[in-house]
């Protein structure tokens, strides 16, 4: 049964995505572990097996192994979940317990990693409006709670379902926002996918140079290009910063464009803002690096195990955020990981009035982790309220809405652009109000349901 639940809960992601499968799937593991007297290795197996599933795409480059260890750290944080249920035999302890792992899991180690939490699985869910009011943590809470009434159909359960899921439908929308901006967002492709999709860095930008004049029909406020469209700094290449001069001064629009910058013979991952006479106007460096990515933790383990850790070239993380201005508006910049860090995006959606994620899907094409982002951009755009247009080499580039609907979106693979309106929006949602304190109150009270049933075998 731990097998069925951990199938059935990473099912509820990206490439399936039918997110009724993660509260059944938990449900599953909630019974299995009420009859075992092995809590701790059913959790972990469980964490392993989830984990390794909706991770997947994460080896397909890379080989078999540090998918596996990924999997392996991930599955780590389950241990204690499995102890407590042991111990204590309360669900609702054991509840709280794997909500407190969550969150530590996306700040612990290496910054976090919290790909595979649970409410990102859960973009289609009626649920989904929570996070505005108490961000991801309550949406993978909320999930937990039906799972929890699902393993033990009493007398009066169905009807607390259905009063949970009438408060949801009730919880009103996030406003659309006002006065668009009239953009112009390029996929234009690579010529490889894969590690060595870079190789050939001033090719990803004609491509991208070539496609934007192909797209170009119009009078634009901006152009937007994904991360490493422009792959060589152009400081450092002057073909390429009169390329971009050429652009700007003829479609008179500013580009914004993902750029390799060289900072103390380090590279950085830029967010770029090129006016109409083609100068940088602003430039924002990523803050939340991608560990074994774009740094290399542990090093000398990491070349022992994989030869492509050798690589790696240790990027200079940003310190601070910056926006950039258009017609009057503040766009707050997110790049491709940073996505995942609740943090980073709260800062970037309260000094803005709409986001732009720019992501270069290439490095991972033809898996699920571009349809995986997606889902959990989407959910951003509730949490935050903001509209948000999502830019990628190859796709899936998409306009979200505040309330997670994708307004348009691209194929993978093809040279495409998406002309959009992307409204602004100053409002800030309670969630990002309440900032670090979301989680604190999910987590109080997953405790005080705890509480209340304390002494008491939850499942009989």
């Amino acid at each position: 049964m731990v097998l069925l639940s951990a199938l059935l809960a990473s099912a509820a992601f990206a490439p399936i995505g039918i997110w009724w499968l993660a509260p059944i799937g938990y449900a599953f593991l909630f019974r299995r572990i009420s009859k075992s007297k092995k809590q701790i290795f059913h959790f972990f197996i469980f964490g392993f097996i989830y984990n390794a599933i909706v991770l997947h795409w994460s080896g397909k480059f890379v080989g078999a192994l540090p998918w596996l260890l990924l999997s392996l750290l991930q599955a780590m944080f389950y241990i204690p979940v499995g102890f407590i249920a042991k111990r204590f035999n309360n669900l609702w302890l054991s509840i709280f317990t794997l909500l407190l792992m969550e969150e530590f899991r996306s700040i612990f180690p290496f910054g976090g990693f919290g790909w595979t939490r649970i409410a990102f699985s859960q973009v289609e869910s009626p649920a989904l409006p929570i996070v505005a009011y108490g961000g991801v943590l309550a949406l993978s809470g909320i999930t937990l709670g039906i799972a929890a009434l699902l393993t033990n159909i009493r007398f009066g359960n169905p009807f607390k379902l259905l009063l949970i899921f009438i408060f949801l439908v009730l919880l009103p929308a996030n406003p659309q926002g006002s006065g668009p901006l009239h953009l112009l967002a390029i996929q234009g492709n690579t010529p490889s996918v894969g590690l060595e999709f870079n190789s050939r860095a001033k090719a990803v930008f004609e491509l991208h140079r070539d496609a934007t004049y192909k797209f170009a029909k119009g009078n634009y406020d901006a152009v937007i290009w994904p991360e490493n469209a422009i792959d060589i700094d152009p400081a450092n290449y002057p073909d390429v910063a009169s390329d971009i001069e050429s652009l700007t001064a003829k479609l008179q629009s500013p580009l914004i464009a993902g750029v390799v910058l060289q900072r103390n013979s380090h590279p950085a991952n830029a967010s770029v803002m090129f006016g109409i006479d083609g100068q940088v106007s602003s430039e924002y460096l990523k803050r939340g690096l991608t560990p074994f990515g774009e740094y290399m933790p542990l090093r000398n383990l990491a070349e022992f195990i994989s030869p492509y850790a050798k690589n790696v070239v240790d990027f200079k993380a940003g310190e601070f955020l910056q926006t950039h201005l258009v017609s009057g508006a503040q766009l707050g910049p997110i790049i491709c990981y940073e996505i995942i860090n609740d943090k980073l995006v709260r800062d970037a959606a309260k000094n803005s009035q709409a986001l732009i994620v720019q992501t270069n899907s290439a490095t991972f094409a033809g898996t699920a982790e571009s349809r995986q982002q997606l889902a959990i951009t989407r959910i951003r755009a509730v949490e935050s309220s903001r509209n948000i247009l999502s830019v990628s080499t190859i796709g899936i580039s998409a306009l979200i809405d505040s309330n997670g609907r994708i307004v348009s979106e691209t194929y993978e693979n093809t040279q495409s652009a998406l002309t959009v309106e992307l409204p602004l929006n100053s409002n800030i949602s309670r969630s990002d109000k309440l900032g670090s304190y979301a989680p604190i109150f999910t987590l109080g009270f997953a405790g005080i349901l705890a509480l209340r049933s304390k002494g008491r075998k939850s499942i009989k």
